[in-house]
């Protein structure tokens, strides 16, 4: 085989073109093929790389999904490790140490979870009204929605109730109650409280609703004059803030309800409106958005472990720091990281059954590095248990999530089961080609 034909084996002309300028080697008017190992690595991040339906990539929101469940996974680590380790530890008490402050306001990795969908869900709304771009078809709309995000979601709660059956040693009777009401999204408002096999389902529950509301919602964008739409989208968040604070309940269904967190959809949208309106696809960066980055994340988790600011400040905060995000000249090049943009859209899978993870890991390793100091005890089980995430949500995500990202795969799936049905039909032929 000549040397020329050799890239035909090792990857995709696709595959290839994607590679950095730097992995291709200039001879004269040949280049040369590209090293063995970089294009192992473009195959794997391409087999990791979460898929868009509508073709459409914006690296920095990946980016910002690896920060939230980077912040909740440390949550979800650092209460396990504070209630199943021994906390024979050095230096100050776990509670006191300084990551350990962080951990404990990592779960609202959730609410900057509410931000991003609300940019995302909102941004074609948007484009439509703001960009004279297509309309939403809400059939197509909540068909994707059902198609993208219920068959892993399924498959997970069936599963997580299975293993509390199986390992927790509870009684079906007790449980199927439960998992009725999860499967139908229905769990916060009938219990007011988290599944007790899937506790993550609740936010879930959450992002339904929202779903739901959102061709109401995005009225607000039919708004013409911008000024009058920004000022009208800030109000709302500051109403529906003040109501809050006056009439909703701190536990109960309400409680974990949109009505707790509408607002962080909110600034989603006022995202979304900034960013088609001034910004455009290929928005400039600046310094000063880099200083703001700086500053505002460690200003947020200090405002994080205000409870009298965190409820006013927070969304507003949230907002800055996406903001930085995009516009940033370093964050922006952080936060469109291959690396961390490929775990960020990961972040469904991940999320589904992290503490799963955490729970089957953390026996067998929490007893190392216990007798250092918290903060790096804590970095310690991070690293190990984090590897242990990503491998075996990064497999879940291939298996069970990616497929489902391809919009047409119910036809596809429809259109094999017929032909396994039915052989030698021009339907099994039609398979046979897809």
């Amino acid at each position: 085989m000549s040397t020329l034909e050799e890239p035909k084996l090792l990857a995709s002309p696709g595959v290839i073109a994607s590679l950095p300028a730097s992995a291709v080697i200039s001879t004269g008017d040949k280049p040369r093929n590209p090293p063995r190992d970089l294009v192992r690595w473009d195959w794997l991040v391409g087999r990791l790389s979460r898929e868009t339906s509508s073709g459409r990539f914006i690296p920095e929101m990946d980016g910002l999904r690896f920060i939230a469940i980077a912040m909740v996974i440390l949550f979800h680590l650092n209460g396990y490790l504070l209630a199943k380790s021994s906390l024979h530890h050095s230096g100050p008490s776990p509670q006191l140490d300084w990551l350990a402050q962080i951990a404990f306001v990592g779960f609202r990795g959730v609410e900057l979870f509410f931000v991003i969908s609300g940019f995302i869900l909102g941004l074609p709304f948007a484009a439509h009204h703001l960009k004279n771009a297509p309309g939403v078809d809400l059939r197509k709309y909540y068909l994707r929605r059902l198609t993208r995000l219920e068959p892993p979601y399924f498959v997970t709660v069936l599963l997580l109730f299975v293993l509390a059956l199986w390992v927790q040693g509870k009684a079906v009777a007790a449980l199927y109650p439960h998992l009725a009401a999860s499967l139908f999204y229905l769990h916060n408002l009938i219990y007011g409280s988290p599944s007790p096999a899937i506790g993550v389902a609740w936010s879930l529950e959450i992002e339904v609703q929202f779903y739901a509301l959102v061709p109401l919602l995005t009225f607000i964008f039919a708004i013409r004059r911008r000024r009058l739409r920004r000022v009208s989208l800030v109000a709302l968040i500051l109403g529906i803030l003040s109501a809050q604070s006056l009439f909703l309940p701190r536990s109960g269904p309400l409680s974990l309800s949109i009505l707790a967190y509408l607002q962080f959809f909110l600034v989603g949208f006022l995202l979304a409106d900034v960013f088609l309106a001034d910004w455009g696809e290929s928005h400039p960066t600046n310094l000063a958005w880099d200083i703001v980055a700086i500053a505002g994340w460690p200003v947020l988790f200090v405002v994080l472990r205000a409870d009298t600011l965190v409820h006013w400040l927070f969304p507003f905060l949230v907002f800055l720091l996406c903001c930085a995000a995009f516009r940033g000249s370093c964050s922006r090049r952080i936060f469109s990281n291959r690396f961390i943009t490929v775990i960020g859209g990961m972040c469904y899978s991940i999320y589904l059954i992290h503490y799963e993870v955490i729970s089957a890991v953390g026996r067998f390793t929490r007893g190392i590095a216990e007798g250092c100091p918290y903060w790096l005890y804590l970095l310690v089980q991070s690293a190990l248990i984090g590897i242990s995430i990503l491998l075996v949500c990064g497999f879940y995500f291939v298996l069970l999530e990616k497929p489902c990202m391809r919009r047409n795969w119910p036809r596809r799936v429809w259109t094999y089961l017929q032909g396994a049905l039915y052989p030698g039909s021009r339907v099994a032929e039609s398979a046979a080609a897809d």
